[in-house]
């Protein structure tokens, strides 16, 4: 097995978040590696036309970010985890990951995934794009029907 240096571990803070990060601390206390987190507030600019009125305290993109950073420190303190790196990013979630894991020598990114097929695969998801996109390796954590309902 590669003795992986640095785990990037994605976090959507969907119903499957506490899986994918329990897995990815499992693996970098088994193998004494440095964790970072990361949670990609998707870009929001082109929900809207260019001329849409907004007023000038409204930004809702820097909502959400200040809004993902409060619940990701909520996130590591629950799991006893003070002084970790954390990324919150605005962007695309593939793009986003792929650069800071980049950025920040990563050598194994830990995503959800759902395993979806037909055309919601076709479609895409956030895993399958960091894995085609990644210079390292990706571990994909499985979310089963049986568990989005738990």
């Amino acid at each position: 097995m590669t003795n992986y240096h640095h785990i990037l571990i994605g976090i959507d803070f969907s119903s499957e978040t506490p899986r994918v990060m329990d897995r990815g601390l499992e693996l970098a206390e088994t193998l004494d590696a440095k964790v970072s987190f990361i949670h990609v507030v998707e870009y929001m600019g082109y929900l809207f036309p260019p001329d849409t009125p907004f007023p000038v305290e409204f930004d809702l993109e820097l909502q959400f970010v200040e809004k993902a950073k409060k619940d990701l420190a909520a996130l590591m303190l629950s799991k006893g985890r003070s002084g970790v790196a954390c990324f919150v990013e605005v962007g695309s979630a593939t793009q986003e990951i792929v650069r800071v894991a980049e950025e920040n020598q990563v050598d194994l990114i830990v995503l959800g995934s759902h395993g979806r097929r037909g055309i919601q695969r076709i479609l895409g998801s956030t895993a399958s794009g960091v894995l085609h996109t990644t210079s390292c390796d990706v571990l994909a954590v499985r979310i089963r029907a049986a568990e989005k309902s738990s």
